[in-house]
């Protein structure tokens, strides 16, 4: 762990302590576990492909995680579910509970091996974006088959959603333009084609595939950009494990 001192700092919750590091990042507040004394939550310093506030966060990063323990960054993982499963590395100030707690979680993690796996879903909806399926779907809590789709490398993986982004990009522009060539009493039976030559080349009725083409879509079946991006829903890449 790098270089830090223990002070108290005003906060927004009044006067409280904090780790301040030497280095000049981020401070992070003391909390106090009943069992095992103060602690703070670590950063994730690894994830450097991501540009927004959730670079600190080990939530689909759990090889990082492992890798911040391996390091001697942290301690333990701790796990919320709050809208949804969120991931924190934790290191404690006294370094003999902390050095316990962290050659538990190398011996309970040593023999893992970790994947990449995609995620997507509404960004709007409070129930997150979740894991695709062998199938190509989404996984809700509902589905029978929920093993999740992984791949050997990150680039495996974004291969993987490109080549979905493609296909979707052809559907979408495909039944744009027959949709507005279509008589007025033909037009439902091109989208319902549509949804039928998708499920076949999918080979489910609820392919993930199926969301992002109606998602590059007005209700009107006109493309709601030229380059078919897509619009309420989203997808990212996590890790996970094997």
């Amino acid at each position: 762990m790098k270089e830090f001192r223990v002070a108290k700092c005003l906060g927004n919750d009044g006067v409280q302590e904090y780790a301040i590091f030497a280095d000049g990042s981020r401070k992070k507040r003391i909390y106090i576990d009943e069992q095992y004394g103060k602690y703070f939550e670590v950063d994730n310093e690894l994830n450097t492909d991501c540009k927004t506030c959730l670079k600190y966060s080990f939530s689909g990063r759990i090889k990082d995680a492992i890798d911040t323990i391996k390091s001697g960054n942290g301690d333990c993982i701790k796990q919320i579910n709050f809208f949804g499963k969120h991931d924190k590395v934790l290191y404690f100030i006294d370094r003999k509970v902390g050095e316990e707690l962290r050659q538990k979680s190398l011996e309970g993690w040593k023999d893992t091996k970790f994947a990449w796996a995609v995620e997507c879903g509404n960004k709007n909806s409070f129930s997150g974006y979740a894991p695709i399926n062998l199938k190509g779907e989404r996984i809700s809590m509902f589905d029978e088959e929920r093993t999740v789709k992984t791949f050997d490398t990150k680039d495996k993986a974004e291969e993987y959603v490109k080549g979905l982004l493609e296909k979707a990009a052809f559907y979408a522009k495909r039944l744009a333009n027959r949709y507005h060539e279509a008589e007025e009493d033909e037009k439902e039976n091109v989208i319902d084609q549509t949804i039928k030559d998708i499920n076949e080349f999918a080979g489910t009725q609820f392919s993930v595939l199926s969301d992002f083409v109606f998602d590059m879509l007005t209700g009107d079946c006109e493309l709601k950009s030229f380059e078919c991006t897509l619009d309420e829903y989203g997808y990212k890449i996590i890790q996970c494990i094997a």
